[in-house]
């Protein structure tokens, strides 16, 4: 059987079933997707040449086998992807795939392949409310999944992905939609008071867990309004806006890019993603949020972050 999904502003067809992934159509007259997903039972496939390996989490392993990109984990898989990103073939030891291939590749695969068509990845959590999209940015420990889960689940926003956000023609930023799940700390879920009984831990042994959120489906591109830096802080009582400059922002952001292959043989990658954002930056504004650690001053943060998404993010916001 086939299954339509769009992913990433990517049309995906799939031989297999891609758990919370926004399902789609086929175009009329046949296929005319963008990524052809097939899956086959095989031994794991040996790189080649192997040009970056990440040491943590998933232990990822990227490089080069018969000319096609080559991603494997510590878990079942090896995922082959052609050089345009049109076709994926995910070989593995026995049907169905294992909890964990599908993991690897939902939160970790998935989200390249856009990049080889054209597409800007950020470590950055996306959701959109009243027609237009907004970034959530910062590092690790930012909040980016704690709010996104927050807005998503109290608020009544639809979340577009909460770990990788990609994306498209920057003079008129595009968001693309993933997956509709979050992963949060155990402390993070009981703060927000979300059931614990639908989260999955992670394969990749972190301790987050993943929740299905309960949310129409977006669309497969959401015009992005605005950017949004995270600052949390213990120390601050109530939550403020304070807008950047591009040269600001671009510091911020630049250190959040995501690269198909971190190996630094890409120059013509780093520059596309580099003036592309500086090209987001220009046309939607920047902001950097200073909220409180605290999980009851949520609520407060969304009345801030809403009026952003109007009038292309230019509407006058509350600003300390």
């Amino acid at each position: 059987m086939t299954h339509f999904y769009s992913f990433g502003g990517l049309l995906v067809r799939s031989s297999i079933v891609l758990p919370s992934l926004v399902p789609a159509e086929a175009a009329d007259g046949g296929w005319a997707g963008d990524l052809d997903l097939r899956v086959e039972v095989g031994m794991p496939v040996e790189h080649d040449v192997v040009s970056y390996e990440w040491r943590n989490g998933y232990r990822m392993r990227i490089g080069e086998k018969d000319g096609r990109w080559l991603i494997r984990s510590r878990f079942d898989g090896s995922f082959l992807i052609d050089r345009d990103g049109r076709v994926m073939t995910l070989v593995v030891d026995a049907m169905p795939p294992d909890p964990a291939a599908i993991e690897v590749l939902l939160r970790r695969v998935l989200t390249r392949v856009p990049m080889l068509q054209g597409a800007i990845a950020v470590h950055a959590a996306s959701l959109m409310q009243d027609g237009g999209g907004m970034l959530l940015v910062g590092q690790s420990g930012a909040g980016k999944s704690t709010l996104c889960a927050a807005l998503t689940v109290q608020s009544g926003w639809q979340i577009l992905g909460d770990d990788t956000a990609l994306l498209w023609t920057p003079a008129k930023p595009m968001l693309g939609a993933g997956a509709k799940t979050v992963c949060l700390w155990p402390e993070s879920r009981d703060g927000l008071a979300l059931s614990s009984d639908d989260s999955v831990p992670l394969a990749s042994a972190t301790g987050k867990g993943r929740s299905p959120v309960a949310a129409s489906d977006p669309p497969p591109l959401v015009p992005l309004r605005a950017l949004v830096f995270l600052d949390r802080r213990a120390e601050v009582s109530e939550p403020r806006l304070e807008r950047l400059d591009v040269a600001e922002a671009m510091t911020l952001i630049v250190p959040q890019i995501i690269h198909f292959n971190p190996s630094g043989t890409s120059v013509q990658e780093r520059i596309h993603a580099v003036l592309g954002l500086r090209d987001v930056i220009q046309n939607r504004p920047a902001w950097r949020l200073v909220y409180p650690s605290d999980y009851a001053a949520l609520p407060n943060v969304e009345a801030l972050l809403r009026p952003l998404l109007t009038d292309d993010g230019c509407a006058t916001a509350v600003v300390s």
